[in-house]
């Protein structure tokens, strides 16, 4: 592992336990506090909204501005927030406005930070490690959604809000530290140049993205697929909680086994014999997967699994899930990184990034209000055959380089030559 890979690792380690800790306490405390679902959901959608709104301006100045300064100025950034946050809290009550306006402030930072750094790592690693890197930064996060709210709940019994901030403060303050010490590439560009305008960088990232047919195929098959995994993640919750009443033990448990899948698979793919050769296809084989799969919740309410089963099944189905998932991922990340120019990976990153959270406040707003009138049962064959279909659809019109990927090296190489050629 390089150098450098080391210190993005350890760096991004260091930032996402940090936000996730700050983010699962905000929303318990709310909740805890007011017992408000409607300001559970606020505090939430300030964590949300920023991301969506803020992602094209992220890729662009990412494009446009120092990449290294961007990272430690965003992750300072964060530690000054939680710092002066923490000395209000020491003197004053904290409502749920500050936890929102907290939260969306980290957030829109999280924001430039994440679209900058998953722009720069084809400039901070070699090829050879590109999938190392992507498969072992999914670790990661896989990791901080399942450790950060156990360590969370159990010190915030102990540490009132102003002392637990300290925390994650000197995790990003760690973080910006860390990231000083990275080193960027200097990589060769067939893009234009920058221009003085913002306006202008912004419009020349959209029209180089819908230029490349692969890429705006892909976006959109991510807006769609987006859209209807939307539906397992309301539905979810309701089938287990409501339908088949567990406990807040076992649906947790329930929810750790897909971040176990996450990891699983991401630690996998961080190995040299699972190198992932031919993205499209491993790409359009775990969509498939779980297009096939999204069926599979319903069936304890059809009495098709014995009542003692059930909680095993869940387990067993929210680990395959996150390990199938990880593996459609990744194929983009790659198929993303290596066939973008790098003068417009950052808007490109940015562009797809907020289409494929621009659908999520739009289908959980849908299907949530469809599972009080329409059966689940009803809801999840349509999200399945959605799914299956657009895998269907994107399959034909990327056949031909599907062909190519499945091409010998030597033939690979001579049916590209002549496809430039052409």
């Amino acid at each position: 592992m390089s150098k450098n890979l080391q210190r993005l690792l350890f760096g991004k380690f260091c930032s996402l336990f940090a936000a996730s800790l700050f983010t699962f306490v905000a929303g318990l405390t709310v909740l805890r506090e007011t017992s408000s679902g409607l300001q559970f959901a606020l505090v939430l959608l300030a964590g949300t909204l920023p991301r969506i709104l803020l992602s094209p301006v992220a890729g662009v100045l990412s494009d446009r501005w120092n990449r290294k300064k961007i990272i430690v100025t965003t992750e300072a950034s964060s530690a000054f927030i939680l710092a002066v946050f923490a000395g209000y809290a020491t003197f004053f009550p904290v409502q749920t406005m500050h936890y929102m306006i907290v939260s969306a402030l980290l957030t829109a930072l999280s924001t430039f930070l994440s679209v900058t750094l998953m722009s720069s790592l084809t400039r901070l690693l070699d090829d050879a490690e590109l999938q190392r890197g992507n498969s072992l930064i999914s670790s990661i996060s896989s990791l901080s959604s399942i450790v950060a709210p156990m360590l969370a709940g159990f010190l915030l019994a102990f540490a009132p809000i102003h002392l637990f901030t300290l925390l994650p403060f000197s995790l990003f303050s760690l973080a910006a530290l860390w990231n000083m010490r990275l080193t960027f590439r200097v990589i060769p560009s067939a893009g234009e140049e920058s221009s003085p305008s913002f306006w202008t960088d912004f419009q020349s990232g959209y029209r180089y993205l819908f230029k490349q047919r692969v890429l705006t195929i892909l976006i959109l098959m991510a807006l769609v697929l987006n859209f209807f995994f939307i539906a397992l993640e309301v539905i979810y919750p309701i089938i287990l909680l409501d339908r088949l009443t567990f406990t807040a033990f076992q649906f947790g448990t329930i929810e750790a086994a897909l971040g176990t899948g996450l990891l699983l698979s991401s630690l996998m793919l961080a190995l040299p014999r699972f190198t992932i050769k031919r993205p499209l296809v491993t790409l359009f084989q775990s969509i498939a997967l779980v297009g096939m799969l999204f069926l599979s919740p319903v069936l304890p309410l059809l009495d098709l699994i014995p009542s003692n089963w059930t909680f095993g099944y869940f387990f067993v189905f929210s680990f395959i899930v996150g390990f199938i998932l990880l593996r459609a991922n990744i194929p983009i990340q790659l198929l993303v990184q290596r066939q973008t120019d790098p003068a417009y990976l950052g808007r490109v990153i940015g562009v797809m990034e907020s289409l494929a959270m621009g659908i999520i406040p739009l289908g959980m707003l849908l299907f949530g209000f469809l599972s009080d009138h329409v059966s689940l049962t009803l809801i999840l064959g349509i999200s399945s055959f959605g799914l299956l279909v657009t895998v269907s659809i994107g399959f034909f019109h990327l056949r031909h380089d599907i062909k190519i990927e499945r091409l010998p090296e030597n033939q690979l190489e001579t049916e590209k030559t002549s496809t430039s050629a052409s």
